[in-house]
């Protein structure tokens, strides 16, 4: 009799990769927020995480994703939710294709991205996110009521930058 394999609707039973993306794929679906999305990633992250964006300083850690990331990002796109559309591994790299949906001052605004994710016993050790923001920053600009938010973010993270 065959050996039953791991159960899929366990993520802890799948081989480190595929229980990895199943995380990612579950931690964006339907975040409710910068602080649930923090919390469901950070058991999956490395404490020293580096995190690589476009046109944004390069992060570090899990206080930097909570503080920098997740919660300027949630406060510019409030109902922000991903879906993995793909994904392929080779060995411990993992590269997500995502799209990535929310409004922006009562339109919706539609992000595509590639993740490159290298994984250390299952978590995340750097993540490089291929995408262009351009459309991102295009819908900011276009809602005159959230420009302060994102001068706040911008100066916030010019000052990330002079500090490393």
């Amino acid at each position: 009799m065959p050996t039953p394999g791991p159960d899929p609707m366990n993520a802890l039973e799948l081989p480190p990769v595929d229980a990895w993306v199943r995380a990612f794929s579950d931690g964006w679906r339907a975040p409710a927020g910068a602080d649930a999305l923090a919390d469901h990633f950070e058991p999956w992250m490395h404490p020293r995480i580096r995190l690589v964006q476009p046109g944004l300083p390069v992060l570090v850690g899990l206080t930097a994703f909570r503080e920098d990331f997740a919660r300027p990002l949630f406060d510019l796109v409030p109902d922000l939710h991903g879906t993995v559309e793909n994904w392929a591994a080779s060995g411990d790299t993992v590269f997500i294709e995502l799209r990535l949906a929310g409004t922006v001052g009562g339109r919706r605004l539609t992000l595509h991205s590639c993740d490159r994710v290298t994984l250390d016993a299952g978590r995340a050790v750097e993540r490089v996110a291929y995408n262009d923001p351009s459309h991102l920053l295009e819908a900011l600009l276009r809602t005159p009521s959230i420009w302060w938010r994102l001068l706040r973010y911008r100066l916030r993270s010019g000052m990330l930058r002079r500090a490393r």
